[in-house]
Order: structure tokens, then C-alpha cells, then sequence
């Protein structure tokens, strides 16, 4: 079935990965595809607003995505990291909007991000009909697939991945801008460790809804992944638009760690962990994912595990993260869920 025959809440895809692992890139080169219509911002639709909120009804639903999540930013809201400029976007307009179809009493059961998504159409002006898949992005959406297909049978799933001594150096790279004292080393590994296991469960299912984009290889070759993630999604290849990253059709200026401005997809990153790592550090990560590393390309650089990689602190871990990470790591080495 074509997707254009099927109803507007069921063109849906969603992005999952891991935090710093080409996420936010990825929505931003398919942004301003004229057949796409993507949210982009994090609504956290799944993580949060269908469990921690659900108990609570529509509107402390309604109040988390237009006052709390990432896409509070879309609505007026305040930003909370990095740099995002909508002042060209008309959020009042579209807070509007999606209060008025949120809590019209001809929809009380429908879905709540369906309609941010119509709303979100309404305020650009775009007709349904013209829109072939439309895309959220939540890195944590990687522990919901289920939930997802459960709620959208015919969803297609992005899953980003990349070296997770990459992202483990983007992650101290954060905490030394933001300075929020709560940085975790075991968080790091074992969200990389759910990819790393979603990739390949879907691997030997042979999971034809689920397509891996490895950042690396994105970053190298843009042109040819993007054009595999068209055909994924069923829409043409237009390089002049997939390989120019936008935000609600503004040209993006990046999301880097190092807080370095994008002027290009540049390969820079890609290396930058085996300077800004020490041993230890890298160890850490690979005491964890060594095992897994290899079916993705990533090549161990250490030769064997070192009690010190295990036991001295990174950089910016303070002593209750350590004794967190410690534990929680030797916690899942006993329940075999390493």
C-alpha cells in the first residue's frame, strides 16, 4: 500500500538513536523535503507524555509538550540548550491551533501527536494530502518500537548509531559547557548498548520498517545515505534539498558539543574522541561495548580490559555519578544484561 493511501496518522516515522549520535542532524537534512513534514524539535511523545502523563489526562499532556518538552521552543517557549532561533516561526499561531484541535470535544480520542502534527501543517500552510510521511524525533523512542507500532501498525523507524567513543567524548564535552553536575558515564554506554541491540535484533528479523543509519557513514557519504533513507521513506531524492539542514525551513547553524558553528557536514568530528579522550576514558567505553562494537565497524583501539579503566573517574563524574555508574555497571554484569 502506497502511503498516501493510507490516513495522515499513519505516515508516521519516527527517529530514535542516542543523545549526540546524529539525531538532530538527520531531522535537519530531511526538514525541508517538500513531502515530508517533520517536528523539529523533541516532544518526548512516547518517553514521557504516554506514560509519566497519560494518568493525568489530555491537558497535563497538552501542558508538557507546549511548556516542558524540547518543542516548547515551537510554541514561545524558552529554550533550554543550545541555540534555537524561531522568531521567524509564528508559535503563537500554532500554540493556537493545537489547542483548539486538542480539546475540540469531536476529538477526544485521537491522537494527541497527530494532531500537533495537523496543527503543525495548518500553521506552514500545508495540505495533508501533499505529505507522504510525517517524522518526530526522540532519541529515547529506541525502548518503545512495540509501543510504536502498537499505536502506528505502518511506521518507519530511523535508528541512528555511531562509535560510542564519540559520543562518550560529545557527552563530556556538554558537561563541561552546561556544568549541570549530574553527567553519568553508565548512561552513555548502556543507551548505545539499546541501539546497538535494537540494530541487530532487527538485523536477524530481517526488519524491513527499521532502516540504521550509521553517522560516520552519513557524515562520509551523504549523498548515497541519503538517498537509501529516500527510498526508505518512499520520496524522491532531491540533493539539493537532503544535503542542505534546515529547521521549520531556516537554514541550521549545528548542534555541536564543542559548540563549534556548521557551515558544512564536516568529517572533523568523526576523529575528534581519539584526541579529546585520555586511556581510562576510552576504556571505560570499551570495558562496556567491546563486545558489540566489532558488528558495527568499531574496532576495539585497546587490547584487553585494565581494572583501571573500570575503577578511576572521567572527567567532570562527580563521587555520586561514579558510585552510581559503578554500581549500575556491575549490577547489569551479574544479571547478565551487559
Amino acid at each position: 500500500m502506497k502511503m498516501k493511501d493510507l490516513p495522515f496518522d499513519q505516515r508516521a516515522c519516527f527517529i530514535a538513536g542516542q543523545a549526540k549520535s546524529g539525531t538532530t542532524l538527520l531531522v535537519a537534512l530531511l526538514d525541508n523535503h517538500s513531502e515530508l513534514l517533520v517536528l523539529p524539535e523533541e516532544t518526548a511523545y512516547f518517553p514521557t507524555v504516554l506514560t509519566k502523563y497519560a494518568p493525568r489526562g489530555r491537558r497535563a499532556q497538552f501542558d508538557y509538550i507546549t511548556k516542558k518538552s524540547l518543542s516548547n521552543v515551537l510554541f514561545g517557549g524558552p529554550c533550554k540548550w543550545g541555540k534555537r532561533d524561531y522568531s521567524y516561526f509564528p508559535t503563537s499561531r500554532f500554540l493556537q491551533t493545537f489547542e483548539q484541535m486538542a480539546f475540540d470535544p469531536a476529538n477526544t480520542k485521537r491522537d494527541l501527536l497527530v494532531m500537533m502534527l495537523e496543527a503543525y501543517a495548518a500553521t506552514l500552510g500545508r495540505s495533508l494530502d501533499s505529505i507522504t510521511r510525517w517524522i518526530e524525533k526522540t532519541p529515547a523512542n529506541r525502548k518503545y518500537l512495540p509501543a510504536i507500532h502498537s499505536r502506528f501498525p505502518y511506521a518507519r523507524i530511523l535508528v541512528t548509531m555511531r562509535d560510542p567513543r564519540a559520543i562518550f567524548a560529545a557527552q563530556i564535552a556538554l558537561e563541561k559547557t552546561r556544568k549541570l553536575g549530574t553527567f553519568s558515564t553508565y548512561y552513555c554506554i548502556s543507551h548505545w548498548r539499546e541501539v546497538a541491540k535494537v540494530a541487530l535484533r532487527a538485523r536477524e528479523d530481517g526488519d524491513k520498517t527499521l532502516f540504521l543509519v550509521p553517522y560516520e557513514k552519513l557524515i562520509l557519504e551523504p549523498g548515497e545515505w541519503m538517498k537509501q533513507i529516500c527510498a526508505f521513506l518512499e520520496i524522491e531524492y532531491d540533493p539539493a534539498i537532503v544535503l542542505t539542514p534546515t529547521k521549520a525551513g531556516k537554514f541550521w547553524e549545528g548542534n555541536s558539543a564543542t559548540e563549534t558553528a556548521f557551515s558544512r557536514i564536516s568529517t572533523e568530528p568523526l576523529t575528534r574522541w581519539q584526541s579529546d579522550l585520555s586511556e581510562e576514558e576510552i576504556g571505560w567505553v570499551e570495558w562496556h561495548c567491546r563486545d558489540l562494537m566489532p558488528e558495527f565497524g568499531y574496532e576495539p583501539r585497546l587490547g584487553e580490559r585494565a581494572l583501571r579503566h573500570f575503577m578511576k573517574p572521567t572527567r567532570y563524574e562527580r563521587p555520586k555519578q561514579y558510585l552510581k555508574s559503578r554500581f549500575y555497571s556491575l549490577r547489569d554484569k551479574m544479571t547478565k544484561q551487559e
